[in-house]
């Protein structure tokens, strides 16, 4: 269980969540949530599926808003951004036009999506994938960014770097997929990575591989990082500090230690029980049924 990351270490927040609301026309997916993030820091996003966990996410990027019906109604996302000019270090993401947008994804936020093989372009090679990302937001020449891809390979551990960059997603595994995901979202150097549900397609040696070396990536970059998962073993392994949010609600949040060891509210609790653990089913021939939790 993460525990080193102290409060007395915090500074102002990288990105401050304030009451974000968003709205699929009438139906509200994410409701008046609320969060900070801060340097260095590991913040993970828990919840069932459909709780809003994803949506929140995809909001912070603006994503969320691209293709769909969906409507940033209410709230700011305050973000500053390191090496801005001081009048405008600290900037409201929901109140910047697109342009503005694509230059901060990449460059100062980056994104883990869940499955690489939707995520990855199946008709190019993954190094022209990760080298035109950087020629986009770094504005260097092919073969600066191609020597860049390389370097990021390398970092995450791809073995035979020079010969996978040639490679197509099809031809990887899953686990080398995600780690030319990571790889690509790392290449800019951002201050901020949301991974949404970065190991669940993968078996569980694997999902140990990826998350140590998503840890040891941090540490090395100092990145702050949001993981969106519904795993609560992934959370003790990797977070400092835990949001949990059910039926667009954020109910709890808290350091990992306190949510783990002193849950309050019902349905944390209700979470937490649900973790299967060795020889609790001994003695019993049927399936044990969940008590079903309201809303907070």
């Amino acid at each position: 269980m993460s525990l080193a990351y102290g409060a007395a270490e915090r500074s102002d927040p990288l990105l401050s969540v304030r009451d974000l609301t968003v709205a699929f026309d009438d139906f509200v997916a994410v409701d008046g949530v609320s969060f900070d993030l801060h340097k260095g820091q590991t913040l993970a996003v828990v919840g069932e599926s459909g709780s809003g966990k994803s949506v929140t996410a995809l909001s912070i990027m603006r994503l969320v808003e691209l293709g769909t019906r969906a409507k940033i109604a209410r709230g700011e996302i305050l973000f500053r951004r390191p090496g801005a000019a001081p009048d405008e270090t600290e900037i409201d993401l929901v109140q910047q036009s697109e342009p503005v947008m694509r230059d901060i994804r990449g460059n100062h936020i980056s994104m883990i999506f869940q499955e690489p093989l939707t995520s990855l372009n199946p008709v190019y090679t993954v190094g022209n994938q990760v080298a035109e990302a950087v020629m986009l937001h770094q504005q260097v020449s092919r073969t600066e960014a191609w020597g860049r891809a390389r370097e990021m390979f390398e970092l995450v551990r791809i073995p035979e770097a020079e010969r996978r960059l040639k490679e197509y997603p099809h031809q990887l595994s899953g686990g080398m997929r995600q780690r030319v995901m990571i790889a690509m979202a790392l290449s800019c150097d951002p201050t901020v990575l949301i991974a949404d549900e970065p190991t669940t397609a993968l078996d569980v040696t694997i999902q140990a591989q990826i998350l140590g070396l998503m840890r040891e990536l941090q540490e090395r970059t100092e990145a702050a990082v949001i993981i969106i998962t519904h795993d609560m073993g992934v959370v003790a392994e990797v977070a400092d500090d835990v949001v949990v949010m059910n039926r667009s609600k954020l109910v709890e949040q808290g350091s990992v230690y306190d949510i783990f060891e002193r849950p309050e509210e019902p349905y944390t609790q209700a979470l937490l029980a649900a973790v299967p653990r060795l020889g609790s089913m001994a003695g019993t021939t049927e399936p044990a049924r969940f008590d079903l939790v309201g809303e907070s």
